[in-house]
């Protein structure tokens, strides 16, 4: 959902590793473009979401996506429809970033307690920074 709104790879500038891995647990996520409609955005950050719970499924993204359609296609002045055809204006003017294009991404295993124990260092460092000792 970023790519269509960026014209640009989800994390264009990060080596695709395990320590993406971890700064993604950390809660990193990808910025959408400042002209994108509200309810894309809504669903975009539904979509990533830390909890896999709290995702939508793909039905329910399909039929949202059914209703922006028909809203849209529907030529009646809605908030919505506007947004669309707004972003779409600015979108055409924005250069489209090539650069990874020839990059090929594929699935990776990665060692998952590895980054558990990063992930348990980077907390344990918070934590301890927490800590208020009177002198």
């Amino acid at each position: 959902m970023v790519e269509m709104t960026t014209g640009k790879g989800t994390f264009n500038y990060y080596k695709f590793d395990i320590d993406l891995a971890v700064m993604v647990c950390n809660g990193l996520r990808p910025k959408l473009a400042h002209n994108t409609p509200d309810c894309y955005v809504e669903l975009a950050n539904q979509c990533m979401n830390s909890d896999p719970e709290k995702r939508p499924n793909i039905s329910e993204i399909i039929t949202k996506l059914n209703e922006w359609l028909n809203i849209i296609e529907n030529k009646s002045e809605n908030r919505i429809r506007k947004q669309f055809l707004e972003s779409d204006e600015i979108s055409k003017a924005l250069p489209m970033i090539t650069e990874k294009l020839n990059d090929i991404y594929t699935s990776k295993p990665y060692n998952i307690s590895e980054i558990s124990a990063r992930l348990s260092k980077i907390y344990i460092s918070k934590t301890a920074s927490d800590i208020d000792v009177p002198d």
